[in-house]
């Protein structure tokens, strides 16, 4: 930006020793000429301007905020920047911590189960999101402190929730047909909005380039949205079909793939048009799937429920579905959400597995590690600033997290990034 503001100015001196004609804007010689370029240079317009066009250089990954980090044009420093963190390696075998002796019950002062999902927060923090607990509930990565915030109506009313722009988490209603709007810079919670709504409506929500949340459809066929724009909330016209997804995953294209659970088909939903597609593959329905990352060499992994069988979608290839291998030793009700470390494996959150596994998306090896230390004991997770995984506890009681032993780390643009700080 400098380096164009100062040639800007070299210019403007140069033509100031000239005589200048001030009412046309398209006269190299005029000062509304500079004044006009200097305008688009400072907002970012790439826009031609009288035939010629100013491209800005791209800004490291690092240097953006989370909220530009899935903006399609920043994608190549992004993955830049993510491949950069995954070839520093590791530095050991992964463990399992925990890392509050306090149980889940006391801090809860309830039964379960307890939460669903985590984000991480520009605050630094790691927000479960309740699913029968009467509090969102925090944790301080640096200091692994808990604090317990405000208080929601509990019994399933949201499953999942969405960082959007300035560390403001949109909670998706699941048994309740209040929009809330959570902000965790004064832990405050605002309705922003009422529909009437099948039961069991959504599950999580994806934060899309144009501003909009878009909630993943449960029971509801209707894809809804707030748009953080202008406040309101909105519907996409054409709905999705033949059952319950559970999870959605952006890509850098600006398109959502909503994962089938009851449903045998991936919905695609282009955030640039509002159009929705079906893609032709069938994955089974019967909970065979429960959540989807995307990985920046352009894969969908499909992450399993039910089903033995790990696919991913190539989406650098027509949207090919590929055959990655076979879960070891599967079972059912095996997985609840998946996080992507900065050792550039994928880790599956076990729920009733018996173990954690790593996946490694280049050559799709999977890792058995640790035992699980209980039965629906997790669901969803958050990465902490050392490649930690924040377990989010469903019916376990304790306050667990897998250390990836990564050597890099994703700076906050990348934790905070709408690709992988998801439901």
């Amino acid at each position: 930006m400098l380096r164009y503001f100062a040639i800007a100015f070299s210019l403007i001196s140069f033509v100031h020793c000239s005589q200048k004609n001030l009412s046309n804007i398209c006269d190299v010689n005029s000062d509304s000429f500079f004044s006009s370029l200097l305008f688009r240079i400072s907002i970012k317009d790439q826009s031609n301007h009288c035939g010629y066009k100013v491209i800005p250089d791209k800004i490291p990954a690092c240097s953006l905020s989370y909220e530009e980090t899935h903006k399609p044009e920043n994608w190549a420093q992004v993955k830049l920047e993510m491949e950069t963190q995954f070839e520093l390696g590791v530095s050991g075998t992964e463990s399992l911590i925990q890392y509050s002796l306090d149980s889940v019950a006391t801090v809860l002062g309830t039964g379960y189960p307890a939460f669903q999902g985590a984000l991480g927060a520009p605050n630094g923090n790691v927000y479960f999101l309740p699913y029968n607990a009467p509090n969102i509930v925090s944790v301080n990565p640096i200091t692994k402190l808990y604090a317990l915030h405000t208080a929601v109506p509990g019994g399933v009313d949201f499953i999942g929730g969405t960082l959007g722009p300035r560390g403001l988490i949109y909670l998706s209603p699941h048994q309740n047909n209040n929009f809330f709007q959570y902000n965790t810079a004064n832990n405050q919670m605002t309705t922003i909005g009422n529909v009437t709504m099948a039961g069991a409506a959504y599950n999580g929500g994806v934060y899309a380039p144009n501003g909009k949340i878009y909630f993943v459809p449960s029971n509801e066929t209707v894809i809804r949205y707030y748009d953080t724009n202008t406040n309101t909330i909105g519907a996409v016209a054409t709905p999705v079909t033949g059952g319950i997804f559970a999870n959605g995953v952006l890509t850098p294209e600006g398109k959502i793939y909503f994962i089938p659970h009851d449903a045998t088909n991936i919905h695609i939903l282009d955030t640039n048009t509002e159009s929705v597609t079906v893609h032709p593959f069938s994955f089974g329905g019967a909970a065979s799937y429960i959540s989807g990352i995307y990985t920046p060499n352009g894969r969908i992994y499909m992450i399993p429920y039910n089903s033995s069988t790990l696919y991913y979608v190539d989406t650098k290839n027509n949207d090919s579905v590929v055959n990655a291998g076979t879960i070891p030793s599967p079972t059912s009700s095996m997985f609840n959400g998946v996080v992507l470390s900065p050792n550039g494996n994928l880790y599956p959150i076990p729920y009733n597995y018996s173990n954690f596994i790593s996946i490694n998306p280049t050559t799709n090896q999977m890792t058995v590690l640790m035992a699980n230390p209980g039965v629906s004991s997790y669901r969803g997770g958050a990465i902490g600033f050392r490649g930690e995984i924040y377990l989010s506890p469903h019916n376990s009681d304790r306050f667990d997290l897998l250390d990836t032993k990564a050597n890099g780390n994703f700076c906050d643009s990348l934790r905070l990034s709408p690709y992988w700080n998801k439901f």
